[in-house]
């Protein structure tokens, strides 16, 4: 990270508790944890790559420059070093303090949780640019810093990538940034020089990648976050998450609420859900205003409550926060609907995961709507997992197409028969290893009103093992569709067929008599 616009920062003022090797203090202007970096007046943060030895990275660094090392541990090399707790911690807080300290010239909201944190971050970037004209947010599913719009935004960043994000959009002007704060993030430690405005917490349900360890590990780094709010930082959570009402009422008892459940201080009603389209009413301290959306599930009424509940806590107007949330009708593959002129409906959902699976088909079917599910296969699941995705499947889809297009046939197989392990009746499941052909059997099999739900890519791409091609659920449906719309039924075979003419008159036929000899 160059961060040579502003003047050098001292790591003695930054750091006071640091011990230092080899100089009283450290001046620099750039610093980055790859011992490769083509910077000026630098400082490599080492000990960050686990496959790489620090002397012989330290060696490097100091060919291409670097005046200094961040370490947490003495290092064999004539640099003078820099020795604190967690190095870590360390870059994130000198990153941004190179970058200017972008939090405190913009509203910086964070969005944390094991559930929904993309879908709430978009739409609170939907309801803030919809008042504030400009936002930028840094979610699984892109980023933008304002002006710029598409970019790539790694669920994985380190701080150094969020710092350039943040200064860019300071630069660009932009009023406020939405950052989704992924598992990867909070374990790296990599929002750890950040300040916010807003932290939100969708929820602490523990997800198939995430074991009691790994659970307990977000549930301290969200505690962690919380020194990390400003002096008149706002904490907004889920009241409808047992599991983090617990942890809101040990660690910020202050926090805004919002549910469709529990009672909070942003409160939601369901009033109809119709086939593309859901509405409730919602409360927020004296106001009340109703909410249409054609983005379904309760899963995802409770994310449109949390981009309210941040409105609500920056003291907008209640309606300026719905009309914001309502802007946003579509979230690529999550519960994303495929346009059709046709009398079934069909849609995309990540729903990876047998509880989210669960949630999404709740959402289609609770009205009695048959669903047809082509699932794929889990990827990085359990034989438990697998079995708890086919008990899913088969108590909430009407039919169901199994799908493997992460693995080979032959390695997909036993995931395949794990997945069949939860059901009591597998043979009442197809399997399709071919996702084109699953595609194609739903929609020709579908009938009037039923409902086609695609799960397990989202938006992300695939590939077909015949053509080597890379698609996506969204590409491939639209296509199969207007073939299928296209194709003639047989009311226009019977028009195009010419009228029945008078039978033309029989050929005489040759009768052969076999009679009994002499």
């Amino acid at each position: 990270m160059d961060c040579s616009s502003y003047l050098s920062i001292s790591l003695k003022s930054l750091f006071p508790n640091a011990k230092f090797i080899g100089a009283d203090d450290i001046l620099c202007g750039a610093c980055d944890q790859h011992p490769d970096a083509q910077l000026h007046d630098w400082v490599f943060a080492a000990g960050l790559n686990s496959w790489a030895s620090p002397e012989k990275e330290v060696l490097l660094a100091q060919a291409q420059g670097a005046v200094g090392v961040l370490t947490e541990q003495y290092l064999p090399t004539s640099l003078p070093q820099c020795i604190v707790p967690n190095v870590q911690d360390a870059l994130g807080r000198l990153s941004m303090h190179l970058a200017g300290e972008p939090c405190n010239k913009i509203l910086t909201i964070g969005v944390v949780g094991t559930h929904g944190k993309t879908t709430a971050s978009l739409l609170i970037a939907s309801m803030l640019k919809k008042i504030g004209k400009s936002v930028a947010y840094h979610t699984s599913l892109g980023g933008s810093t304002g002006q710029q719009t598409g970019l790539v935004a790694d669920a994985s960043a380190d701080a150094l990538s969020l710092a350039e994000w943040l200064k860019q959009s300071v630069s660009e002007k932009t009023p406020a940034a939405i950052l989704e704060l992924t598992d990867e993030m909070l374990q790296s430690h990599a929002t750890a020089g950040l300040e916010f405005d807003v932290l939100v917490f969708t929820s602490l349900r523990r997800t198939q990648r995430c074991d009691t360890l790994q659970a307990r590990g977000i549930e301290n780094a969200m505690s962690r976050l919380l020194g990390q709010l400003k002096e008149h930082g706002v904490v907004v959570c889920n009241a409808d998450d047992a599991r983090l009402n617990r942890w809101a009422d040990r660690s910020c008892p202050d926090a805004i609420r919002y549910g469709l459940d529990a009672e909070a201080d942003v409160q939601g009603r369901r009033l109809c859900s119709n086939s593309g389209e859901q509405t409730m009413m919602l409360s927020a301290g004296n106001c009340i205003a109703p909410l249409t959306s054609c983005i379904l599930g309760d899963h995802n009424a409770r994310h449109m409550l949390c981009a309210v509940a941040v409105g609500y806590s920056l003291g907008l107007e209640l309606y300026e926060t719905v009309c914001g949330v309502e802007r946003l009708q579509r979230i690529p593959g999550r519960m994303q609907r495929v346009a059709i002129d046709h009398d079934f409906s069909l849609y995309v959902d990540l729903a990876d995961q047998p509880d989210r699976l669960a949630v999404s088909l709740h959402s289609l079917s609770k009205d009695g709507t048959p669903v047809t599910c082509i699932a794929e296969v889990p990827d990085a699941a359990t034989p438990e997992q697998l079995a708890a995705y086919g008990r899913v499947l088969e108590r909430s889809a009407s039919f169901v197409i199994l799908t493997q297009s992460r693995r080979s046939i032959r390695f997909g197989q036993k995931a395949i028969w794990q997945v069949l392990d939860g059901c009591e009746r597998p043979a009442a499941i197809q399997i399709v290893p071919n996702r084109r052909a699953a595609i194609e059997l739903a929609i020709r099999s579908s009938r009037p009103g039923d409902a086609i739900l695609m799960a397990g890519w989202g938006a992300n791409r695939w590939t077909n093992d015949q053509t080597r091609e890379s698609l996506c659920d969204l590409d491939v449906a639209s296509e199969l569709l207007r073939e299928f719309i296209n194709e003639p039924t047989e009311q226009d075979n019977a028009r195009e067929l010419p009228a029945p003419s008078a039978p033309a008159p029989s050929a005489p036929a040759l009768r052969i008599y076999r009679g009994k000899a002499g």
